[in-house]
């Protein structure tokens, strides 16, 4: 470590105080950090589940130059992944509680746990797609573990809009707050429908990029990546189906606070 670089252990406890905070260290600290720096980061990262934290929203958490993601090897990212891993499966829990207590007073927090989530979430794949722009010839593993990395990816933000999009937005419609809810939420709908654009139009980048690409398999010729099936979101009839569940999420949120 540099003597300027900061411990990981100050970068985690800045990053959750704020949403200021964690955007400037995602921008700032983790897009060119070394792989092992980063999977420590999201393992420890514990954004408060709490109605007392500071839950102020930036006006655009997104990330900032993309040139500046640090990739190594497909076996370092998949260290990477599960350290971002453990900060989902934290994260996706506390969408659960929120769910199982509904509080005016935890909306914002709700809100911005997604958002932390979303703007990950997206990070993910622009880390695989920085890796497969690193080698024109792959491996077979080295492709099986980029397709892993992308669906694993693109499921977690399925199952974490499903959450905030229904049984979340129906938790809260059961207190005696209905106007206030819809009032607080209406902004929160573009929120996801804004990552689900987001990683649909990475989906494509990944495409334009997989028909470029080659794949050699030991003793055999050279091929093109395949899509393979099975559920794998790079085949077009399982991406078309999971874009449906996800679009309807949106479109289930937006009804529900009557937009």
């Amino acid at each position: 470590m540099s003597q300027n670089q900061q411990t990981i252990s100050t970068l985690v406890r800045e990053a959750a105080k704020t949403e200021a905070n964690f955007k400037t260290i995602l921008n700032e600290e983790m897009l060119g950090d070394q792989p092992e720096r980063i999977e420590e980061f999201f393992a420890k990262l514990n954004i408060p589940r709490s109605t007392k934290a500071d839950d102020t929203l930036v006006d655009d958490l997104s990330l900032g130059d993309l040139s500046k993601i640090t990739v190594t090897t497909f076996e370092a990212e998949v260290k990477v992944a599960d350290g971002i891993q453990k900060f989902m499966d934290r994260h996706m829990r506390k969408l659960k509680w929120h769910t199982a207590h509904p509080a005016v007073e935890g909306m914002a927090n709700c809100v911005r746990l997604f958002r932390a989530m979303g703007v990950v979430t997206e990070l993910r794949v622009h880390r695989v797609l920085a890796l497969m722009h690193s080698k024109q010839r792959l491996t077979v593993e080295e492709w099986g573990a980029a397709r892993e990395l992308l669906n694993r990816a693109y499921r977690e933000l399925r199952e974490a809009s499903a959450i905030v999009c229904s049984p979340w937005i129906d938790a809260l419609f059961s207190l005696d707050a209905r106007d206030e809810v819809i009032e607080q939420l209406t902004p929160f709908s573009q929120v996801v429908a804004g990552h689900a654009q987001a990683v649909r139009e990475l989906r494509d980048k990944v495409e334009e990029r997989r028909v470029l690409m080659e794949v050699k398999p030991d003793a055999y010729p050279v091929v093109k990546p395949p899509r393979y099936f099975g559920g794998d979101l790079l085949d077009v009839g399982s991406w078309r189906h999971f874009w449906g569940e996800l679009s309807g999420h949106v479109d289930s949120l937006r009804n529900s606070l009557g937009l």
